[in-house]
C-alpha cells in the first residue's frame, strides 16, 4: 500500500510539472519583443461601388496608400501611385479626399532567440509509450507443439534522466522507466542514452537524435499447446482435450539500441519540453521459466518497436 500511494504522488507530480511546463513553453517558444514603426504615405480616398447578396448596389469609401504624384487646382485631376506601383489619374468625382504625408502606426514583433545549454547538467522527467513486438521463432517438438508466436506490449512509463551537455550539441545520460501499465508484470528499462542536436539555433525548436542502448525486463504470461490430453468428466459424460493449453510465466530480459528524432521546445530558462519519436532494435538475452517441472520450449526471440516520449527537461 505504501508503494501504491508513493507511485500515484510520483504520477501527480510529473503531471503537474509536465502541465506547468507545456504553459511556460506555449508563452516562452512564441515570445516575441513587440516594437512600432511609423510608415508615412500620402492617400486618396476613391469612391467604390459593390454589388450584395440581394443585387443592390453599395457605394462606400476606400483609402488608397501611396504619393501623390500630381495635382491639378484647376480641374482637379490627381495622379497618384499606390504602394502597389499602380498609378490612378482621377477625376475630382472619383475620389473624396487626399492627404499628405499620413503617419501609419505598424506593430513589429521582434524574434528573442532562447539561449540553450552548453555545459551544464540536465535533468529530464516524462512520460514515454513503446510497442513491443518480440517474435519466438518457436520450434516444435515432442511436447511442445503451437506456441502464440511471441509477445506484444504496450508499456506506459514513467521516464527519469540526467546528464550533462558537452556543448551544445552533445548529451550523454541516464535513464530509467517504470511502467505504469503493461500486458506484462515488472517492467523495468534502464540505460544509456546520448543526443545529437543537429539543427542551426536559428529558432527556439531544437532538433535532435536521441540514441540510447538500455537494458529491460519483464514477466510474461506465455501460452503453448502441448502434447497431452486433458480429461475432464461432468454430469453429461466424460470430455477430452487434445492438445491441451499449458500457460507458464516467463521472465524476459534484453538488450535494446534505439535511434529517434526528437524535438524541443525551448524557454527562455534553458528549459525545454521535448517530444521524441524512436525505432527500437531489441536483442534478447534469453529468459527463465518459472515453476516448470520439465523440457522448457525451444524459443529464440528477435523483434523490435516504436517508441513514442514527452519529456520535460529541467
Amino acid at each position: 500500500m505504501f508503494f501504491v500511494l508513493n507511485m500515484k504522488g510520483l504520477i501527480m507530480s510529473v503531471l503537474a510539472l509536465l502541465c506547468s511546463a507545456l504553459m511556460h513553453a506555449q508563452n516562452d517558444t512564441i515570445q516575441k519583443e513587440p516594437t512600432e514603426i511609423v510608415e508615412v504615405f500620402d492617400v486618396v480616398a476613391i469612391y467604390k461601388e459593390t454589388t450584395d447578396s440581394r443585387g443592390r448596389t453599395r457605394n462606400f469609401v476606400s483609402e488608397l496608400k501611396g504619393e501623390i504624384l500630381n495635382y491639378d487646382q484647376s480641374t482637379g485631376v490627381l495622379t497618384f501611385k499606390d504602394d502597389q506601383g499602380r498609378v490612378y489619374s482621377l477625376s475630382s468625382d472619383e475620389y473624396k479626399y487626399f492627404e499628405y504625408d499620413k503617419a501609419f502606426t505598424k506593430k513589429v514583433k521582434k524574434f528573442v532567440l532562447h539561449p540553450r545549454k552548453e555545459k551544464e547538467y540536465e535533468i529530464s522527467a516524462g512520460f514515454r509509450t513503446s510497442f513491443i513486438n518480440l517474435n519466438d521463432n518457436f520450434s516444435a517438438d515432442d511436447y511442445y507443439v503451437w506456441s502464440e508466436g511471441g509477445i506484444s506490449d504496450l508499456p506506459v512509463s514513467i521516464f527519469l534522466g540526467v546528464g550533462k551537455y558537452f556543448g551544445r550539441r552533445h548529451y550523454v545520460g541516464v535513464n530509467g522507466e517504470v511502467a505504469l501499465s503493461s500486458y506484462g508484470n515488472g517492467y523495468l528499462s534502464t540505460g544509456l542514452r546520448y543526443c545529437y542536436q543537429y539543427d542551426a539555433n536559428k529558432r527556439n525548436v531544437a532538433f535532435y537524435l536521441p540514441v540510447e542502448l538500455d537494458y529491460f525486463r519483464s514477466n510474461y504470461d506465455l501460452r503453448f499447446q502441448v502434447n497431452d490430453t486433458i480429461v475432464e468428466t461432468t454430469g453429461a459424460g466424460t470430455i477430452y482435450y487434445y492438445p491441451s493449453d499449458k500457460d507458464i510465466e516467463y521472465s524476459f530480459s534484453a538488450l535494446s539500441v534505439s535511434l529517434g528524432q526528437g524535438f524541443g521546445f525551448m524557454m527562455s530558462n534553458k528549459q525545454s519540453i521535448a517530444v521524441e519519436l524512436s525505432l527500437v532494435k531489441y536483442f534478447p538475452f534469453g529468459g527463465n521459466f518459472k515453476n516448470l517441472n520439465r523440457e522448457e520450449p525451444r524459443l529464440r526471440y528477435s523483434g523490435n518497436g516504436i517508441r513514442i516520449s514527452l519529456i520535460y527537461k529541467i
